[in-house]
């Protein structure tokens, strides 16, 4: 596993912990784990009687072992350095993805609505009733013109510690 180098300015660990997604790999697991160690200690309960034994210990070691440790371990770490932004993605990244700061033109703070796509100034006001709250994100624009979207629990200081390496640099 990578150490975080000398010279981070902003550091963020973000882990999944939100109980909806809890809630689809929980419910699987629990009853697959409950099929599992009856077929072990009963024998295999009626509504599985024609399912092989070797899939439903592989369909109990994928949904009810695998999916919820995964879930578990997931997590999104952003790392502002000297010389770049660092974002990876655990476990799907083995390292850390480098975006340079000279690949970056703008650094804005904004709310955007990922099911409409659409992006929107910050504004202090309280929502009207029925529209959902929307979190402020980092968009970087870069020098290509795509822009690229970094989620934050702490936006503000994420924009900042960019705006601040980037003028070092």
């Amino acid at each position: 596993m990578e150490q975080p180098e000398s010279g981070v300015i902003f550091r963020e660990v973000q882990k999944l912990r939100s109980s909806f997604f809890w809630a689809f790999v929980l419910y699987p697991a629990i009853l697959l784990w409950y099929i599992e160690l009856r077929f072990i200690f009963i024998g295999k309960p009626d509504g599985v009687q024609n399912i092989p034994d070797f899939y439903l210990t592989l369909l109990w070691l994928v949904f009810g072992v695998f999916f919820p440790f995964m879930l578990y371990c997931t997590k999104h770490i952003t790392e502002v350095r000297k010389d770049g932004i660092y974002i990876r993605f655990i476990p799907l990244n083995l390292s850390f993805k480098k975006i340079p700061y000279y690949v970056v033109e703008e650094c804005r703070l904004r709310t955007y609505d990922p099911l409409t796509g659409k992006e929107a100034e910050i504004k202090e006001e309280i929502p009207e009733p029925g529209m959902q709250k929307v979190n402020p994100v980092v968009i970087l624009k870069l020098i290509s013109g795509k822009k690229m979207l970094i989620s934050s629990r702490k936006p503000e200081e994420l924009c900042r510690a960019i705006r601040q390496a980037s003028a070092q640099c």
